[in-house]
């Protein structure tokens, strides 16, 4: 068994993958797997991968997919290989610290923790963000695992225990366009019994033109909303944390819900202008389309969301009025 598996999946990744793939290699952790997934790609992704692999047969497990299923379907793809003792993720467009992974290591045998993270660099705006502070660190209960799951943070900074992910095995979904890692981000949370994090920042973010996280189109956006907030409950809401964390869940569902009911109105909110008086208007003469898609959203919302905006705090504080009567008006007219 080794250390730890990094798991990246790697699509049409030929202008980053290399540089990604000599942080991986580079660590300082020799004790290390990397778990490369070509998603189909049409590009020389493979060859890189192959290229890498001759020069690192012992560290290097390459995965090639004739058929394309997303980032979420070719990490699970990686997630079923995984051998080590820990599991990291990556992506093939950014790269990491060649420290990071043996601090990270070092970390969880000092403390025995499920999961341990660590920084996060974005080179877009300059900006660094470390999600764990001292409070948060040690055994979890009910409230530092509802400011965990609050806080937000990557799942490309951390490493988790293999048995959290494969123990049973738990997996994200295929061919979403956008929000594939918010069902696991709560469901790690939920299932550890411990967190550490090492106060340094290994992992860089690079802001690639035409990442799924700039995916506008509305019918892959709705159908990424509702899979989110379905997968999110139905892997979560059975597990014996659940009903100690609710009010998190339930907001992390809600925002989700908020953004999909605001992308199908999005045209009207532009015409009219974003404001209270506005709410009746914006559901008004809706597209036979975009009333489809709120029609399922709300009833979807309506089975797995049981606190009421107003009673849930962190809504009420996170979310703001305009889009809780946003909600309200949509629930109305079609849960």
């Amino acid at each position: 068994m080794k250390k730890i598996s990094v798991v990246i999946p790697a699509y049409n990744a030929h202008n980053t993958l290399s540089r990604c793939l000599t942080s991986l290699v580079n660590q300082t952790l020799e004790d290390i797997e990397i778990i490369v997934v070509n998603d189909a790609s049409t590009d020389d992704t493979w060859d890189i991968m192959q290229s890498c692999e001759a020069r690192f047969p012992e560290k290097l497990v390459i995965v090639n997919s004739d058929v394309n299923t997303g980032c979420g379907g070719a990490r699970s793809i990686g997630l079923d290989m995984a051998t080590g003792e820990y599991i990291g993720m990556a992506d093939a467009d950014d790269y990491v610290a060649s420290t990071m992974y043996e601090k990270l290591y070092k970390k969880a045998v000092e403390t025995g923790a499920d999961i341990v993270d660590s920084g996060y660099y974005k080179e877009a705006d300059d900006s660094a963000l470390l999600t764990v502070t001292d409070e948060l660190e040690g055994v979890l209960d009910d409230n530092k695992r509802s400011k965990l799951i609050l806080g937000g943070g990557y799942l490309v900074t951390k490493i988790v225990k293999n048995e959290i992910l494969n123990d049973p095995p738990v997996r994200m979904q295929q061919n979403m366009a956008a929000l594939e890692d918010l069902e696991i981000f709560n469901y790690i949370f939920l299932r550890a019994k411990s967190i550490a994090a090492v106060k340094e920042i290994f992992y860089n973010y690079c802001d690639t033109a035409g990442s799924n996280t700039k995916m506008t189109d509305i019918n892959r956006y709705y159908d990424a909303v509702y899979r989110a907030m379905k997968g999110t409950y139905e892997k979560c809401h059975e597990l014996p944390a659940y009903e100690g964390c609710r009010q998190a869940v339930e907001f992390m569902i809600t925002r989700v819900y908020s953004y999909g009911v605001n992308r199908c109105i999005y045209e009207k909110i532009a015409g009219y202008g974003a404001a209270e008086k506005n709410v009746k208007k914006y559901f008004d003469d809706i597209g036979q389309d975009e009333a489809a898609m709120l029609k399922a959203l709300a009833q979807l919302k309506k089975g797995i969301i049981h606190i009421p905006y107003d009673d849930n705090s962190n809504v009420v504080k996170m979310i703001s009025k305009l889009d809780i009567d946003i909600m309200k008006e949509c629930d109305r007219r079609f849960s």
